[in-house]
């Protein structure tokens, strides 16, 4: 803990030192808006998947603002594929901030951030401050430099390095999404259209198409995916498996997703799918290896209805419009539920999963619009 608080005491003293060597002229709002850049970056490289998708109504919102600039996404290559094909994008810059600790491969990004000549850069944040965006958007080159306060993180960052000084909101306040906005919002760079967006390429469509053509069964195609990110967010394995149990015993095509970190639970729910299945039905049922979010989004777009955890997955179908039924434990769903009118949370009122029981879970599940009008 002392080293941490040291590293990151020096951190904050160097990134401000060399703030002030970058330092800029500052701009208002208006002139901000009223730039006509031909192109910008926004720096916003996430490690979560539902973070990236809560975000990409900023890219809308910069691309209403500026409808005739080329717009680049320096984005983490875990994301790739909840931006790839963003309708308010033009280019994504990938930037590996491992192998960037490296100097062959952080020059390299940096040339490739430079060879982009942006004239503006937006540097975005939620409830941290991230001073390697901070940098990357410095050393773009660019001449406008627009950001959130650092101070409230303990940085003396923005004040120097920024063209304009964004608000800050180190707590979440209300919804993800719009929380995500608050600070171009307040600049006047906003949107009235506050969806969020994924976009699977054709052949990830063609791919999902292939494999819900293998799923055995009778229609609707009813998806599940029983892991999440943090265990306090896993709905107990024997009660999801009930549940699919139920659906596969009724004659319909069952499909489970999992993620790469869902090794663990998807071996519980094998076992517990043996144990509440006749032999003849232990096939009858399809469980998906990992594949691409892009398929995973594919496969949503043609799902009837989806069970899962407060999870990435909830976050995609929310985007892809998957009638929906997210299960929620501590986490708020005011704050991290998607608001399409297809998603449904389900939420004991103390906030823990083992106060849902399998046929509270099951009612609600049935009670999903789904996309086949005669329903389940």
């Amino acid at each position: 803990m002392a080293r941490s608080s040291f590293r990151k005491g020096i951190k904050r003293v160097v990134s401000g030192a060399i703030a002030r060597l970058w330092h800029r002229p500052g701009r208002t709002p208006d002139e901000i808006r009223a730039a006509r850049p031909h192109r910008i970056l926004i720096v916003r490289p996430h490690n979560q998947m539902g973070d990236m998708v809560c975000a990409t109504p900023c890219f809308r919102a910069v691309r209403e603002a500026y409808p005739e600039a080329e717009i680049a996404l320096v984005c983490a290559p875990i994301n790739l594929d909840v931006v790839q094909y963003s309708p308010h994008l033009d280019r994504i810059l990938l930037f590996d901030k491992r192998a960037c600790t490296r100097p062959g491969p952080l020059l390299a990004f940096i040339r490739v951030l430079r060879q982009f000549e942006p004239d503006l850069a937006f540097v975005l944040n939620s409830v941290s401050y991230s001073v390697t965006s901070a940098a990357l958007a410095a050393v773009s080159g660019a001449e406008l430099i627009v950001g959130c306060d650092s101070l409230p993180y303990g940085f003396d960052v923005s004040r120097h390095a920024y063209s304009l000084v964004m608000p800050s909101y180190p707590e979440l306040e209300g919804h993800a999404v719009d929380h995500n906005l608050a600070p171009l919002a307040a600049v006047g760079i906003d949107t009235q259209d506050r969806s969020t967006v994924l976009v699977p390429a054709a052949a990830e469509r063609a791919v999902a198409e292939d494999i819900a053509k293998d799923v055995p069964g009778a229609d609707p195609l009813i998806l599940m995916h029983p892991g999440a990110g943090k265990i306090v967010n896993l709905w107990p394995t024997e009660r999801f498996a009930a549940v699919a149990a139920h659906f596969v015993r009724a004659g319909r095509r069952v499909l489970v997703l999992q993620g790469p970190a869902d090794a663990h639970v998807m071996e519980a729910f094998r076992q517990e799918m043996c144990g509440l299945l006749p032999n003849d039905l232990h096939s009858a049922w399809t469980e998906l290896p990992p594949v691409t979010v892009g398929v995973c989004a594919a496969l949503l777009e043609r799902a009837d209805r989806f069970l899962c955890n407060d999870t990435g997955l909830m976050h995609v179908a929310g985007a892809v419009g998957a009638p929906t039924l997210a299960l929620f434990g501590p986490t708020d769903p005011a704050s991290w539920a998607p608001r399409h009118h297809a998603l449904r949370p389900l939420r004991h009122e103390s906030g823990e999963l083992q106060a849902l029981d399998i046929d509270q879970v099951l009612q609600a599940f049935l009670e999903l619009p789904g996309r086949d009008p005669n329903g389940v």
